[in-house]
């Protein structure tokens, strides 16, 4: 056993002026388990001084002196980071507030930053900043010779105070395999709790999109009946100004419906591929994104063999996924000229059924070099920051599953004639039926 005390240590802080640099800020601070760990290049740039900011050029753990909150900054001599220095700020006479954060070293053999997340979600610190008699702080340390000694906000709250105040910094702290036995006990009962929660949001998700869509039924059917009586009397251009209206409304019915839905639960027919992504492609041009030209191209043998069984809307969805991603993601929503996306569809197999890959490329901006397929199928990681667009890789994954394909990608650079480019490609790959 040690004691929480014993594991910090003081840091001796660097004069430094005034200077440019990696700035720490409570938005730094750990948001979940993977989220504890800050490195200087993910931090924002700053111009600070040394009466409100400490230069931190060791690895250091940093604690909020008002919230339960933590991280643990891996900065070093060569990377730097600014931190706001624990100070007491003057509200009116005789009245001061606490702000800034508190930086300690951590003896590793003695307490783990995991742990100190653990502490903070468990309440600990909260209970223990509140127990802390802040008006002890300001008491001077009269030295022999009559001098008095100013201290930092650190040494002071390492003083031993009496156990009157609830909570002693003495509390005992278990042993680092002891530590790493409540930490995964707690993430996963927070995990445990977080499915439960899933699930009935998803429950809610899927009662309301279903009232919606039993809503809509009715004036939907009666809008598509419309526009079929309005198109036998119209010619070309109003046909063209009909479907339009059609496709942006399947588009609508679409988002709506596949919000909490089992795509198990879709009825699944014989679909010929290579027409419905050229129908597609003809109701994407209504509906979807200018950013972006589309090429479709597929092998002459999908001519002999091209159906696969599935659910019409389904796969809908899965492409509205992958190109509103294309135009998100790849091209930031900007349209150039030389923006392509690519569709081609190929003949393959998985084990010893024909199926066909459906490769679906764009020359956009590629993936992170560490964003894996895991990532993308994972519902609430995002490639980017202009993530959370509502139409994700989970959904795709979902329905490729639903029909027993597979779904991968790739991100390469790819030399073409006359400049290097960046390719990203799904690949999903389904069987084919007879």
């Amino acid at each position: 056993m040690s004691n929480l005390g014993s594991s910090l240590g003081v840091i001796n802080f660097e004069k430094f002026g005034e200077a440019k640099g990696k700035v720490f800020t409570a938005d730094n601070f750990a948001k979940d388990w993977d989220s504890i760990y800050v490195i200087p290049s993910e931090l924002s740039d700053g111009v600070v001084n040394d009466r409100t900011f400490h230069k931190v050029d060791r690895k250091a753990l940093v604690l909020d002196i008002k919230n339960p909150r933590m991280a643990y900054v891996i900065a070093n001599q060569d990377s730097p980071v600014f931190v706001p220095a624990a100070r007491f700020e003057k509200i009116e006479e005789g009245k001061y507030s606490p702000k800034g954060f508190l930086i300690f070293n951590l003896d590793f053999s003695k307490l783990l930053p995991e742990f100190v997340l653990f502490l903070c979600r468990q309440g600990f610190w909260e209970k223990l900043l509140k127990s802390r008699d802040y008006s002890l702080y300001f008491e001077a340390f009269v030295l022999p010779n009559g001098d008095l000694a100013s201290h930092t906000m650190e040494e002071c709250f390492l003083y031993d105070m009496s156990d009157s105040h609830g909570v002693s910094l003495k509390g005992e702290i278990p042993s680092l395999s002891q530590q790493r036995d409540r930490i995964s006990e707690f993430r996963a009962e927070e995990k445990y709790l977080d499915d439960i929660v899933a699930s009935k949001e998803r429950k809610m998700l899927k009662k309301t999109s279903s009232d919606l869509i039993h809503i809509l039924g009715t004036p939907y059917t009666r809008i598509n009946n419309a526009l079929e009586l309005l198109s036998l009397d119209v010619d070309d251009e109003g046909k063209s100004r009909i479907n339009y209206i059609r496709d942006n409304f399947g588009y609508i019915k679409r988002l709506i419906e596949m919000n909490g839905v089992d795509f198990n639960d879709y009825p699944k027919r014989k679909i010929n591929i290579v027409d419905f992504i050229e129908r597609y492609i003809l109701g994407w041009e209504n509906y979807g994104s200018k950013t972006f030209s589309i090429e479709f191209y597929y092998d002459g043998e999908l001519e002999e063999e091209n159906t696969i069984l599935a659910n019409e809307t389904a796969l809908a969805i899965m492409m509205d996924c992958l190109l509103d991603n294309a135009n998100r993601h790849g091209f930031h929503k900007t349209k150039a000229s030389g923006n392509i996306v690519k569709i081609h569809l190929d003949r393959t197999s998985i084990g010893s059924k024909n199926a066909v890959i459906i490769a679906i490329g764009n020359n956009g901006k590629p993936m992170p070099k560490d964003f894996s397929i895991d990532d993308y199928i994972t519902s609430g990681k995002f490639g980017s920051e202009t993530g959370r667009s509502g139409l994700g890789g989970s959904h795709v994954f979902k329905i490729v599953s639903s029909m027993g394909g597979t779904l991968d990608f790739i991100s390469e650079e790819v030399s073409s004639a006359n400049k290097n480019e960046w390719w990203t490609t799904f690949m999903v790959t389904v069987p084919l039926k007879l």
